[in-house]
């Protein structure tokens, strides 16, 4: 998509073709390798490629590579719901300030605001092709699920825990890691659980929780009420602090790009390095305001419910 002088989302002419071939390739039972390879041999342009050219941005842009396409900008194109014409929020946030990256959300923590914009992609396909892919998926070495897969999360880094299986001379023995160390990368440490001891402590939870709701079934409702009201409380102080943040930044980026005219207009930078300076922070006061737009929708929704309780 492209933005219009107002920020609303326009389909982009020249790259949305290349979206939808995508989809059909998928359906058709290419996986994202090979629809990487395949738009590789087209000659088709990246997107990093295409806003070098367009904007003289190098953020995403590698010399030489111009159309060598990623298996990962392939799977994010095929995950993109915001290609059926829906605007989505809080794709990702930082667990904690130790947290370097973010991490992205689950689909129940995101704000999802449908017929936003024109699809490129009708509902039904995208539908379709997640479906695919979760067939397609290899849930890990030995074709099992693990019980607990995707809903572990690292409490230092926030980063999801993935399945391990290793073995000594006397057994074998599973155990959930954390995705960044499994990764080799240096955000976090070999924070590990064995699954026979977490499976044994959350069957011992549930039938802790399960006993006092039957011998105190009035009680329990008031306790899970309370609690709903105190997560209801913390949810709008969060949205309350984030939009504040986020209206700091986007008057902080246009004071910035403000400058960055100035300097240009000066000499100070050339008209290369302030076009790509500029569109980088555009970026991201466009993605600013639609976060802001979203939490004041939020606590707008949370008001009323209040008032209406």
């Amino acid at each position: 998509y492209l933005m219009d002088e107002d920020e609303n989302y326009i389909v982009d002419e020249e790259t949305a073709p290349v979206v939808q071939q995508i989809y059909q390739l998928c359906l058709a039972g290419n996986g994202p390798t090979k629809i990487a390879r395949m738009l590789t041999e087209q000659q088709i342009p990246t997107p990093g490629t295409l806003e070098y050219r367009r904007t003289g941005s190098t953020r995403r842009y590698h010399p030489g590579y111009e159309c060598k396409w990623a298996t990962n900008t392939v799977v994010h194109i095929l995950e993109n719901r915001e290609y059926t014409g829906c605007l989505v929020n809080f794709k990702t946030e930082k667990p904690s300030y130790k947290v370097k990256h973010s991490v992205e959300n689950p689909v129940e923590k995101q704000a999802i605001f449908e017929n936003h914009h024109e699809p490129i992609i009708d509902r039904e396909t995208w539908e379709r092709v997640q479906e695919l892919r979760k067939q397609r998926k290899r849930p890990n070495r030995y074709d099992e699920v693990g019980l607990f897969s995707g809903m572990l999360f690292c409490a230092d880094c926030g980063h999801v825990m993935y399945q391990q299986r290793y073995q000594n001379k006397t057994r074998k023995q599973d155990c959930y890691i954390c995705g960044s160390y499994k990764k080799r990368t240096r955000d976090c440490t070999a924070h590990f659980i064995r699954t026979d001891l977490l499976t044994a402590g959350v069957l011992s939870n549930l039938r802790q929780v399960t006993e006092y709701a039957a011998k105190h079934e009035s009680r329990f409702v008031k306790l899970l009420i309370q609690q709903n009201e105190i997560g209801g409380k913390r949810k709008t102080a969060a949205a309350t602090k984030q939009l504040e943040q986020a209206q700091e930044r986007i008057a902080e980026v246009s004071r910035i790009i403000k400058r960055l005219y100035e300097d240009n207009v000066n000499g100070k930078i050339s008209d290369e390095r302030f076009m790509e300076l500029s569109a980088d922070y555009e970026q991201e006061q466009r993605e600013l305001k639609d976060r802001a737009a979203a939490l004041q929708a939020e606590l707008d929704k949370s008001q009323a419910a209040t008032v209406n309780a």
